[in-house]
């Protein structure tokens, strides 16, 4: 009597239909895979610098004191350029300096293709006063994506309170209309 042999394994007909799918799966995976990492920069750079603000008021309130928040130039003075990193310093004698040059936090976030700027007259910085609100004059930031294609542009004010909040450009049409009337765009 004869033995049959049954071979296990694939054809090449349908190894080459399992590749094709698997190839058209990976297609459609891979363009959303690239909008989550975005969105999830996106969320974490946002995230950073709410906490940021939070403990610059926090640390004001606490020690009733000025705080500053922002950028510093090499000679430990704030400057504009918010793609640097960003520090919270007490500033009790108003300099824009940190006290015995002492930085209480530093962010260094990675923008990735986003760019940040300010939105403060060109002061280039924030205050918080001894009870948690601003000092001075309110400002906010603008976190603008390099490829709108990619990213959402997010307005970030800090109110009279001392408050971050951060409004999205839900349309994606590059600008974000404020409800007294104002347009912001990057």
């Amino acid at each position: 009597m004869p033995t049959q042999s049954h071979q296990a394994g694939f054809t090449l007909l349908e190894l080459i239909v399992t590749i094709i799918i698997l190839a058209i799966v990976a297609g459609f995976t891979s363009q959303n895979w690239g909008s989550w990492i975005s969105k999830a920069r996106h969320r974490a750079i946002l995230e950073n610098y709410y906490s940021l603000f939070a403990y610059a008021r926090w640390t004001a309130a606490s020690n009733n004191t000025l705080v500053t928040v922002c950028p510093l130039a090499p000679n430990s003075h704030c400057t504009d350029d918010w793609q640097q990193p960003v520090t919270v310093f007490l500033d009790s004698n108003n300099d824009k300096a940190p006290d015995g040059g002492e930085i209480l936090r530093q962010l260094e976030v990675d923008l990735g293709t986003y760019t940040l700027r300010s939105r403060t007259a060109g002061r280039g910085y924030f205050q918080f006063n001894g009870r948690g609100m601003t000092h001075g004059a309110m400002g906010s930031l603008i976190l603008c994506p390099g490829d709108p294609a990619e990213g959402t542009m997010s307005y970030m004010p800090v109110n009279i309170a001392g408050r971050f909040r951060a409004e999205h450009d839900e349309d994606a049409d590059g600008s974000i209309r404020l409800p007294w009337g104002a347009t912001i765009s990057c």
